[in-house]
């Protein structure tokens, strides 16, 4: 079976964190807004690793669920649920985030920068600054706290993110197909630990 393409177009949505995601609308199903949340409350100590998830796209799947919400996988005919989402996946979404962090900062630093250029090039350009000290600090600061914040915002938030977010995504292309090779390559290539094989745990003495 092959799962439908992932959902997009439904506006941006927010982590627990806060933070926006972007929509997408390619063949690639990572990350659901709910395996992004779990990974990223995972790596914070606060779930454990152990679960239910989708065997195609690992999103969490609760006991009574046979089919995917995210991806449309069915328990039965398709990939079977794992109880843990694979490392390389988790890895995928540290990566991600890097770069989308990276991406952001550039540019927010780039929109600081222009605001302090910004700044000396008024105080100095304008006659009544430069022969009011008091003037030309005043009006300074208010170009640093004010325009600064906004440039840093603007470019940061705005250019940064998307540039960040394009740039990650295209790399995650990449690494899912990858990630599928060696995936349906066959037994033990990595694609988690299907429910039906979690050890069980011996009984007590």
């Amino acid at each position: 079976m092959t799962p439908p393409r992932a959902r997009s177009g439904s506006g941006p949505l927010r982590l627990g964190s806060g933070e926006r995601r972007l929509d997408h609308d390619d063949d690639c199903p990572l990350f659901s807004e709910r395996l992004e949340e779990h990974l990223v409350a995972l790596s914070r100590g606060e779930r454990p690793r152990s679960g239910r998830f989708c065997g195609h796209c690992y999103t969490p799947m609760s006991p009574e669920r046979a089919r995917c919400a995210h991806c449309g996988e069915e328990a039965s005919s398709g990939r079977r649920p794992v109880s843990s989402v694979p490392e390389e996946v988790m890895a995928m979404l540290r990566r991600q985030r890097k770069t989308e962090r990276a991406w952001v900062t550039g540019y927010a630093y780039l929109g600081l920068g222009l605001a302090i250029v910004g700044g000396l090039a008024l105080v100095l350009g304008l006659p009544p600054l430069r022969e009011n000290l008091l003037g030309a600090t005043v009006t300074y600061a208010l170009v640093l706290i004010i325009g600064g914040r906004a440039a840093a915002g603007l470019l940061g938030g705005g250019v940064g993110d998307r540039q960040g977010y394009e740039r990650a995504r295209s790399r995650l292309l990449s690494e899912w197909e990858e990630w599928l090779l060696r995936r349906d390559a066959g037994p033990g290539a990595g694609g988690g630990v299907p429910e039906a094989e979690r050890p069980e745990r011996a009984p007590d003495a």
